[in-house]
């Protein structure tokens, strides 16, 4: 793919912050992917499903790392340099034209993660690859992200894939 060279860019961190897990954007999200269910919004109703706290939705964590549960003082040091390896390799390949897509998403829960929790997110780029498509090429930029709990112990480990 031109003068990009992907085996540069596998490896490469892609974010690293706390994330801090509060009920008010657990309950606005399930609100948003109209997931009414009682234990999104209220802490008995929760327990009475056996968590110990409201517990996030399936999908919140991609939500959840952006900008609802990120307070900027709590953050560490940037991991790119400013240079994200999503941004340099998706706006290399855009600079011939195309489109960008989230081609999939993936959560793995390791254990419930419940309304209370602090976490700290850390990104990589697990993979690229290219497939062709008749006359053209697709390239798919796969990007890892852990989050783990005080402990150091993995809670979640979403997996994600950008296509141009």
């Amino acid at each position: 793919m031109g003068d990009i060279d992907f085996d540069d860019y596998i490896g490469k961190p892609t974010a690293h912050a706390i994330v801090t897990v509060e009920r008010a954007p657990v309950t606005a999200f399930a609100a948003s992917v109209l997931d009414e269910k009682p234990l999104y919004s209220n802490a008995e109703a929760a327990r009475a499903e056996g968590f110990d706290n409201i517990p996030v939705p399936p999908t919140f964590m991609f939500s959840a790392a952006d900008s609802w549960c990120v307070h900027a003082e709590e953050q560490p040091p940037d991991p790119t340099g400013g240079d994200n390896p999503m941004a340099a390799v998706m706006g290399g390949l855009m600079a011939n034209g195309g489109l960008i897509l989230h081609g999939e998403q993936a959560f793995e829960y390791h254990r419930p993660l419940v309304v209370g929790e602090k976490l700290e997110q850390k990104g990589f780029v697990k993979d690229i690859y290219e497939k062709p498509t008749g006359d053209r090429t697709m390239t798919f930029l796969v990007v890892e992200n852990t989050f783990a709990d005080s402990s150091g112990e993995p809670v979640v480990t979403a997996t994600m894939n950008v296509i141009h």
